[in-house]
């Protein structure tokens, strides 16, 4: 699935395109790839009894999350972790996550 990331800097904003593809999901957990301007991210996020979490291995980052349609905690919580443009690649993927497993459920079905 392709989506419309955009970071505002200042006045200025920036406008790129992420990707995300759902590689496995399981009740609470979810793996997935995600690419943007270039960089490529393996993502496992889920949830636990207190909230949610990220692991991007190939980047040595783990985390908390917010929910995952939450753009903005997600992104500040990443970007400590990550370049900013990085984290709103990820956090604008995150909020695609629930409909992936949705849209390949019906497809499925």
């Amino acid at each position: 699935m392709e989506y419309q990331c955009t970071l505002t800097r200042g006045k200025r904003k920036e406008h790129w395109q992420g990707e995300i593809r759902l590689i496995h999901y399981s009740g609470a957990c979810y793996e997935a790839e995600i690419t943007g301007r270039g960089t490529y991210f393996h993502v496992i996020a889920g949830k636990h009894r207190y909230g949610n979490y990220i692991c991007i291995p190939n980047h040595d980052v783990g985390s908390e999350l917010s929910e995952f349609r939450d753009l903005f905690w997600n992104t500040e919580r990443l970007s400590g972790l990550i370049k900013k443009v990085d984290a709103v690649t990820v956090a604008h993927g995150l909020c695609h996550l629930e409909d992936l497993v949705h849209s390949q459920k019906s497809a499925n079905n």
